[in-house]
């Protein structure tokens, strides 16, 4: 051991323990005491690959051992003599694990039963890991009860062999479609039962949770069936795909700084999906929701006169969060949101109206004229756009087609930081004039679709 740290106790005082799996653990210590300070740096790459390979089968044999003392514990009820309200609750406190380390040693130890002594054999032998054992063990115990024994033991020795080549997923994807090859009688009803199951789990176990946070940021987190979550990916995948990127290298008008660090090109994959999750919360129609107190599912949100005015300064919803003005500005012209406009002694001077939102008809006749997004080269479709006010509702701007247009809601969001603008030409076709510091004669931009319009 280095000198600069010191060695634990050694476990029983330092007597080798009488039993076998005591005195083994003894003897693993010691090799493993020796290989504390051996230098992996001086190996080449081969050997490298092979350590690691040896080491991680050494690590599949220990976790099997784990998994069968855990074992122990539950089925004798130890957690339950040390006072401890569950197996899981006695791991925690007894052993200074986490919660997900403590549900996952059970979970592997109730993968392993009557019927998997092959796969657990394999196991234990560093043949398979642990993760290996357990999409094994789960396969075989969704087999009937009446699948000979003989051929239970061939598919637990055929998919141990496969696992020796293929990656997890794929193992996973075998292993469920076990019961098709081993049981084609039975497969179609074990298989409509094991769903039915999966389905009624996945209901039970639905959540979500969220809290705001004091520095802006909510945390949330959940569980849902699987076919809830492949629709919401589908459509996140859907607004977030990186193809209609509206900031490539194409687009000619954005200047260094216009993006604020919201070039999609430069976002993760994570955090694409983020934005389009709050893209798709926007763009709710709260009017079809089920009614939720006395009114539908509205966001009510009380702003000053003077504020809205400037467009500086805060408003708050009636959750208590607070948000900035020029958000409540872009907001009001598409999301299910009610503005209240306050004066200086916070009476009520103005309750918006829900006909600020440009009505189905007119969106249609917007898609018509600016076949998407009218930023200059920007190409998003007209079905991933947002109605804006050329001059804002809040600000008298009626909500007609010849003060309205189509942004995505990237360029939405850039227009309402205040830099960008949208006029609308003579000819009734909308334009961008951008900020000084991009052009400081600040000449209106329009779409290359509107061009021959202007000709």
């Amino acid at each position: 051991m280095s000198s600069t740290t010191s060695a634990p106790p050694p476990p029983h005082g330092g007597q080798v323990p009488s039993d076998p799996i005591g005195a083994g653990l003894v003897q693993v210590r010691s090799t493993l005491d020796l290989l504390a300070d051996a230098p992996a740096w001086s190996l080449d790459d081969r050997r490298v690959e092979a350590r690691l390979a040896e080491a991680l089968a050494v690590r599949a044999q220990m976790d099997e051992l784990v998994a069968r003392l855990v074992s122990q514990v539950e089925d004798r009820g130890i957690s339950g003599t040390a006072g401890a309200s569950s197996t899981k609750a006695h791991l925690v406190a007894a052993y200074r694990l986490s919660g997900g380390a403590a549900a996952g040693l059970l979970a592997q130890a109730r993968s392993m039963t009557g019927r998997t002594n092959v796969t657990r054999e394999a196991w234990a032998t560093g043949w398979v890991s642990a993760e290996q054992a357990a999409v094994i063990g789960s396969a075989i115990e969704k087999l009937s009860t009446t699948v000979p024994d003989e051929v239970v033991e061939r598919a637990q020795l055929d998919l141990v062999q496969q696992a020796q080549t293929l990656t997890h997923n794929q193992l996973q994807v075998l292993a469920n479609h076990l019961v098709e090859v081993v049981d084609p009688d039975g497969a179609d009803a074990a298989l409509a039962e094991q769903l039915e199951a999966e389905e009624a789990r996945a209901r039970q176990q639905t959540t979500f949770q969220g809290r705001r946070g004091v520095d802006g940021i909510a945390r949330y987190s959940g569980k849902m069936p699987n076919l809830a979550y492949d629709m919401l990916a589908t459509a996140l995948e859907a607004i977030a795909s990186p193809r209609r990127s509206p900031d490539e290298p194409s687009t000619p008008v954005v200047g260094p700084d216009a993006t604020a660090g919201t070039d999609p090109a430069q976002l993760t994959y994570g955090q694409r999906m983020g934005r389009a999750f709050v893209e798709l919360l926007e763009h709710l129609p709260t009017d079809a929701l089920p009614r939720h107190g006395a009114g539908n599912a509205t966001i009510v949100v009380s702003v000053d006169n003077d504020s809205l005015a400037s467009g500086v300064g805060e408003a708050v919803l009636t959750t208590g969060t607070a948000v900035s003005v020029s958000e409540v500005r872009r907001l009001a012209c598409n999301a299910g949101l009610l503005p209240i406009v306050l004066g200086s002694d916070s009476a009520v001077l103005d309750l918006g109206r829900s006909r600020r939102l440009f009505d189905r008809n007119q969106r249609i006749a917007l898609a018509i004229r600016d076949r998407g997004c009218v930023f200059p080269g920007c190409d998003r479709p007209p079905a991933w756009t947002e109605a804006h006010h050329s001059t804002a509702w809040q600000d008298g701007g009626p909500t007609d087609l010849a003060n309205g247009c189509l942004l995505c809601n990237f360029h939405h969001h850039l227009v309402h930081k205040g830099e960008w603008d949208v006029v609308m030409a003579a000819d009734g076709a909308p334009e961008i004039r951008p900020p000084t510091r991009v052009d400081p004669e600040q000449k209106p931009l329009r779409h290359q679709r509107f061009r021959r319009r202007r000709e």
